[in-house]
Formats: structure tokens, sequence, C-alpha cells
């Protein structure tokens, strides 16, 4: 009788056990639903962002060789103080579910192998694109030097206004210089920021694509709306 009872309870205590594992396992793939949701909106705006900046680099590259025609200079300007604005283009994770897995041990809960790999999978191209966009930064700073050589800071400071929006500047303000050398030198480093930003959006996209997945696998394998 005593063996049964201590059996029983021990069958008690495994079942509340699972139970308990079993309510944190839905908890973790709701939070992270909602984490994936964000992630998706904030990629949007950043692939819808590296267009656009693609458009004005090049558009930058090509007017720099115009730099004597004075009607292009407001929009030289313009397109160059973008340079260092890299806000709007750099991903965020929204990391609050995998790392509390990842802190508590957790992702042992995710049962579902198709789902953990799917979690695992998503998180490495997270690891990947921010790395990325380390190099990105690198690429940025080296530039700017180059920058400051060609544009006069002055004018870079007006465009900015107390919302934080650049405007383009009225009329067509002066180059500092324009030498050949100068232009040349600047290019050569507004190049890779051009590459990097073609690849970071190509990133981009294929980790919303994963985003987007693993959002319709845990659906799909949990039963979730």
């Amino acid at each position: 009788m005593l063996f049964l009872a201590v059996f029983c309870g021990f069958l008690a205590e495994y079942g509340l056990e699972h139970k308990i594992e079993t309510d944190r396992e839905k908890q973790y793939v709701r939070t992270m639903i909602e984490d994936l949701k964000l992630d998706t909106s904030v990629l949007n705006g950043v692939i819808q962002a590296r267009t656009r900046r693609i458009e004005m680099l090049d558009s930058l590259s090509l007017l720099l060789y115009e730099a004597g025609d004075k009607d292009h200079l407001s929009n030289l300007y313009f397109f160059s103080r973008h340079i260092s604005r890299v806000s709007p283009i750099t991903f965020t994770y929204n990391d609050r579910t995998i790392q509390q897995m990842k802190n508590s041990g957790g992702l042992r809960l995710i049962r579902n192998r198709v789902v953990s790999d799917s979690i695992i999978l998503y998180d490495s191209g997270v690891r990947y694109i921010e790395s990325a966009q380390e190099r990105e930064t690198d690429y940025v700073g080296d530039c700017l030097p180059h920058c400051y050589k060609i544009f006069d800071g002055r004018v870079y400071d007006k465009m900015l206004g107390n919302d934080n929006i650049l405007h383009r500047p009225s009329g067509n303000p002066s180059l500092l210089q324009s030498t050949t050398e100068n232009i040349n030198a600047f290019n050569g480093s507004l190049h890779l920021v051009k590459s990097i930003n073609r690849s970071n959006r190509v990133f981009s996209i294929q980790l919303y694509n994963k985003a987007v997945n693993l959002l319709n696998t845990i659906k799909t394998e949990y039963h979730l709306d």
C-alpha cells in the first residue's frame, strides 16, 4: 500500500509538472507570435527604406560628377546627408521570447521539432544580419571624412528640423571643394556603402521570409489562429 501511495504521488507530481511545461510551451509560442509580428512589420519598413536609399545613393554618385551644374547642389546636399541616417534601415530584433527561452532553458520545452528547427534557423538569420549591419556602420564611418571635405557642415545643420527630419536646403548652396581627387575618393568609399546597402536589403528580404515562414509554422503546428 505504501508503495502504491508513493507511486500514485509520483504520477500526480509528474502529471502536474507536465501540465506546467505544456502551459509554458503554449505561452512561449504565443509571445513568439507577437514578436514575429513586430519583426515582420519592422523588416517591411527596413526593406522599403533600403529601396529608397538605393535610389538616393545612386543619384548622389551620378550628380557628383555634375557638381559644376548649380541646379543639382540642393539634391547633392540632401542625398549626401542621408549617408549617416542609418536608423530607418536598421533592423532591431524583438527577441523578448527567444532570450527568455535561452536564459531559462525554455527552448527544450518546444517539443515540436519542426517549430524548434525553424526558431533556430530564424535566430541564426537575425545574427547574420546584425553582423552585416555592423559592417555597414563601419563603411559609413569610413565614408564620412571624405564627405566632409566636399559638403559644408553649416548647410547640413540648417537642413535638420526640430522634428529630426531632414529637409532639402533652400536654393543651391555651394560645395566646399569639388576637385576630381576629392570626388573620386568620396565616390570610392560611397561605393562600399551602396554595395552593403544592397546586400542588406537582400538579407532583410530573406529574413522577412523566414519570419513569415516561422509565424505560419507555429500557427499550423499548434493550431493557432
